[in-house]
């Protein structure tokens, strides 16, 4: 340690590699008491029948035969390699590969937002990786950190003005997870004079990685018709769903309020919201309760976080860790409550004036004018 350097000024100067270690450190110690994750089974099935290995289906009759994945067939495809390795090598390094997306999303976070307070970073990181970890080991789901960095680029997209990139980002979002439809009210932000460009390329971006296996008869009515038990950890058992089939009506609504809480954050002015919003409305209306869930949730309480100028304390992301933690280790039978907390966090937050823009730290290009229309506080 250098004279005058305090152990915090060590740490922050230090920070995304002690988050790293952080998220990384409990994924491994999981992995060497639990075991190799084993809800790895959705990529190992795909895999199997996309290389012809399970005998009956076709590779393009996959969604026919299991309407039940709801994951899309690009993150799918591009896992098949080691979804065919044995679970505990190929489930293990996509843990791990898991664990190290930690600190990649917050220093994105940070090169996004507005000279932000390292020490906002650092508690953001830490708090987000509990949930973070149920992501990597207990549950296994790329494809969410996928709709994570794809929101990502679509910040930098707004920033840039690079509308078709945009389009891209939001829509393969979209097209990997079914909640992230509601990220595609980020393409109608106004980056260029062609204002078409964002929001066709979103719509192509969604709807081609999917286009051979719906043009198979018979694909749609399946997706359709596929059905889930509301959980009684719900929110929705408050309502008094508690056991029955998922109402198809809710699911639209649930995509209705991920679209319009996007869409408010960017009309706001608030697109550092726009991924927190949009998770907060999956779990208010998501019949099956996991704390996978809570990942995606947290690297949006990371984003609004350290987007915010002049905050000294992570405040969105310590909510989220209460409530996370204290529903699932203290009082579990307020975990249908616990769902609802982000919504009304996102709320407030939406409906809070945006704070003082704040001086941007030097960049390596030259940014555009857009990023302080659209990116405040």
């Amino acid at each position: 340690m250098l004279p005058g350097d305090s152990l915090l000024h060590v740490l922050l100067r230090h920070r995304f590699l002690l988050i790293g270690l952080v998220a990384v450190g409990v994924v491994v110690s999981n992995l060497a008491t639990v075991g190799p994750p084993d809800d790895w089974w959705y990529y190992q099935l795909a895999g199997g029948v996309f290389t012809g290995q399970v005998e009956g289906t076709a590779p393009w009759e996959f969604y026919r035969a299991h309407p039940d994945v709801w994951i899309g067939p690009l993150p799918l495809l591009l896992l098949t390699p080691l979804s065919l390795l044995p679970n505990a090598v190929g489930g293990s390094v996509v843990a791990v590969a898991s664990g190290l997306a930690l600190p990649l999303v917050c220093r994105a976070a940070e090169r996004l937002a507005r000279a932000p307070h390292p020490l906002v970073v650092l508690g953001a990181g830490v708090l987000a990786a509990p949930a973070w970890v149920e992501l990597a080991t207990t549950f296994t789901h790329p494809e969410d950190i996928g709709v994570v960095l794809g929101s990502l680029l679509a910040l930098w997209a707004v920033q840039d003005r690079r509308p078709v990139v945009l389009g891209l980002a939001v829509g393969l979002a979209a097209s990997g997870k079914p909640w992230a439809v509601g990220l595609l009210a980020l393409s109608f932000v106004p980056v260029s004079v062609r204002r078409w460009q964002a929001p066709v390329t979103a719509l192509a971006a969604t709807a081609l990685p999917w286009a051979a296996f719906v043009a198979v008869p018979g694909t749609v009515e399946a997706l359709t018709s596929s059905t889930a038990r509301v959980f009684a950890e719900s929110p929705l058992a408050l309502a008094g769903f508690a056991g029955d089939v998922y109402p198809s009506t809710v699911r639209l609504t649930q995509f209705a309020l991920c679209f319009g809480l996007v869409a408010l954050a960017a009309r706001r002015r608030r697109i550092e919201l726009a991924l927190f919003s949009c998770v907060a409305a999956r779990l208010l209306l998501e019949p099956q309760v996991w704390d996978y869930h809570w990942a995606s949730l947290v690297a949006g309480a990371v984003l609004a976080d350290v987007g915010a100028s002049g905050r000294r304390v992570p405040w969105t992301t310590a909510t989220c860790f209460i409530a996370f933690q204290l529903s699932r280790q203290v009082l579990p039978e307020l975990i249908p409550w616990a769902q609802c907390v982000p919504v009304v966090t996102a709320l407030v937050l939406l409906a809070l004036p945006a704070a003082r823009r704040g001086p941007r730290p030097s960049l390596p290009r030259q940014r555009t004018g857009v990023q302080d229309e659209l990116i405040s506080e």
